[in-house]
């Protein structure tokens, strides 16, 4: 209490209690880690389980499908009753050969995205740690990849190797992964130069120990989000490749199916339908994973969004 003269008066019976501190606005709260926030997201909650679906179909369905070269039954039979999806011209169940041409283009844009990250972290994390002689070096090397016309190798390649479903892969990872190795680069450099990395080079950590212990873990998030979209681009490319009859004939892709089905657009529509809309829904699905893996692990997005 405070007297006439202006003195204040601690009254002992009645001590006054220490006001507390008002709730701060903005305080900066604990950000939830990276995977919650790209689980939570709608689009991680449509496209992940989609995904899954079509993986699991085409890697289990097989089991439960007849034969995809098995003939004998009516030719050009529209879906329905004991065939879901119709027969093809020579009367295969067509729904055998969406599940196994499944299996092709989903292997070979996961193994070309797999490669490429692995060729891509190497080479640009050389590159962009030491500098000098070697970056130019491999930065020549990645150019001389990234202008090589996939289409063409892809031909030239078919008509002295012949087509085959491991070839494709070699090649579609031979002209991807610059890309890849151009993003690991920069980050690289960029990290390369931050306090801690100097700390480790005073303490006397060799370059390759700090490369792989420090500065790739630390690059890997933009790399991340390029590899899930090289997913859908390796299916895409693969899918037209086998469209113009540069594939395994003997292991079918959608893309192949398509290409089957180009005589019969008119009177067997479901010969091109059900292969494109695999293609469409599965390289939509990778595609709107990778955005919004980018979204979460980039804090600064997610904190303008």
């Amino acid at each position: 209490m405070t007297t006439t003269d202006g003195t204040i008066v601690i009254d002992a019976e009645h001590p006054t209690e220490p006001e507390q501190d008002a709730p701060t606005e903005g305080r900066i709260e604990s950000r939830p880690s990276t995977w919650k926030i790209f689980l939570r997201k709608p689009s991680t909650l449509i496209f992940l389980p989609l995904l899954l679906i079509f993986a699991l179909i085409s890697f289990v369905g097989p089991f439960f499908v007849g034969s995809p070269s098995a003939t004998g039954n009516p030719t050009l039979l529209p879906p329905g009753g004991a065939f879901p999806l119709g027969t093809d011209d020579l009367g295969r169940d067509y729904l055998a050969r969406v599940v196994y041409g499944g299996q092709i283009s989903l292997l070979v844009g996961f193994t070309v995205a797999l490669l490429c990250m692995t060729i891509g972290v190497v080479v640009g994390g050389l590159a962009g740690y030491y500098g000098g002689f070697m970056d130019s070096a491999l930065v020549k090397v990645a150019e001389f990849f990234q202008v090589l016309p996939g289409l063409i190798l892809a031909l030239v390649a078919a008509a002295l190797l012949g087509s085959n479903v491991f070839i494709i892969v070699a090649i579609l990872a031979i002209t991807m992964w610059p890309s890849c190795a151009r993003i690991v680069r920069a980050e690289a450099m960029r990290i390369s130069k931050l306090g801690y990395i100097e700390s480790a080079k005073a303490a006397g950590f060799g370059g390759i120990r700090i490369l792989w212990s420090d500065v790739v873990p630390n690059a890997m998030p933009p790399v991340l989000v390029a590899t899930s979209m090289t997913v859908g681009r390796a299916i895409l490319v693969e899918s037209g490749l086998a469209y113009l009859g540069i594939g395994d004939t003997s292991r079918p892709s959608w893309g192949a199916l398509l290409n089957s089905a180009q005589a019969y657009m008119q009177q067997a529509w479901w010969l091109a339908l059900f292969p494109g809309m695999c293609i469409f829904l599965v390289v939509l699905a990778v595609n709107m994973l990778g955005d919004g893996l980018n979204d979460a692990l980039n804090p600064t997005i997610g904190r303008v969004k």
